[in-house]
């Protein structure tokens, strides 16, 4: 079967190198914070600027929106140049979401976009879709699968949220997400909360509702590393998101860090040794002005530009591990009935 894109669909073999979880156009300026250290007086968004936001990510309520078409293209632009070939877009409604516009951006840039459906945490629900039971919210699912995003089809379900705790909102629309994909055959694609292992009981009730656990994509493990943790998920057969690479932020304290992307390659080294590299995707996730490269971040170029490479010669494979990680995996899980 086809996947479908921002462009109309393309048939898998066409799909290259893939980062399965970004934002290109997207407000998630809710998340702001009170500051704890002023910015720098004057000081434009830009590079220099990239020391205060890494310490305080969520200080500037303009950091956190993406909303330039002529900036996506430029910054897209380097995905092309570094040898990707697509970005899943994961920005839902109620995250600012500007669907209609991914075609031209797509277009300009030379990558393949990839659109997601669905809802991302509580915080987020549009009004239309707050107070649904688990039938009416299937419901609204199978027809974005079905009709479209303001004209463009996804391929998968997700950024599908939950904070931590999980609320009971946010469950039930996990087990429609869950029906969803199990109806479609829809890979469903979920956000996990850095502060809490919520994975295991997500990854238990969307098997309750039918989805084989190989469609099954738990997002954000690398923020949250455990090894008997992450050891449970992968042995049920589904698939581990290591998705914020290039992300080294601070959330208003030590104590609410990223990981750094030497620590993440060490997790990708070990899942491999474990022997479940074709149950990893990786990605960016691109969300904050701070990611992107013309104001000091790592851009989505990154991705393909370093982290693949790096990956290559952890493993010395001649580029099979990062084939399978960044190409095989993204072809299954996209393809959609």
């Amino acid at each position: 079967m086809p996947i479908h894109t921002a462009l109309g669909p393309i048939e898998p073999h066409e799909l290259g190198a893939t980062s399965m979880h970004e934002h290109v156009l997207s407000d998630l300026s809710l998340w702001s914070k009170p500051r704890v250290e002023e910015p720098p007086a004057g000081v434009p968004m830009g590079p220099g600027l990239r020391s205060y936001l890494a310490w305080n990510a969520l200080s500037l309520p303009e950091n956190l929106i993406l909303d330039d078409i002529d900036v996506a293209v430029e910054e897209l632009s380097t995905v092309a140049a570094a040898g990707g070939s697509a970005i899943v877009e994961l920005t839902l409604d109620g995250m600012g979401a500007r669907v209609s516009e991914l075609p031209e951006i797509s277009r300009r840039s030379g990558v393949h976009v990839i659109i997601g459906a669905g809802f991302y945490v509580e915080e987020t629900y549009p009004e239309r879709v707050a107070g649904l039971s688990v039938d009416e919210l299937t419901e609204v699912l199978l027809t974005q699968l079905r009709d479209g995003r303001d004209g463009v089809i996804p391929a998968i379900l997700g950024e599908i949220g939950t904070s931590w705790p999980i609320t009971d909102a946010e469950w039930r629309m996990v087990r429609a997400a869950g029906r969803a994909g199990a109806e479609t055959g829809t890979t469903v694609y979920m956000h996990q909360s850095f502060r809490g292992p919520g994975g295991i009981d997500v990854l238990n009730v969307l098997l309750e509702e039918g989805m084989p656990a190989d469609r099954i994509i738990i997002g954000h493990l690398d923020e949250y590393f455990d090894k008997g943790y992450h050891r449970e998920i992968a042995q049920s057969g589904a698939i581990l998101g290591y998705d914020t690479f290039g992300t080294d932020f601070h959330y208003g304290s030590t104590a609410l860090r990223c990981p750094t992307d030497a620590e993440r390659l060490d997790m990708v080294e070990w899942l491999a040794g474990e022997g479940h590299a074709k149950q990893l995707i990786i990605a960016a996730d691109v969300w904050s002005q701070g990611n992107l490269r013309r104001n000091g971040g790592n851009g989505y170029d990154h991705l393909f530009r370093r982290i693949g490479p790096a990956i290559t010669r952890i493993a010395g494979d001649n580029g099979e591990l990062i084939s399978t990680i960044m190409i095989d995996n993204p072809r299954r899980l996209l393809n959609r009935p």
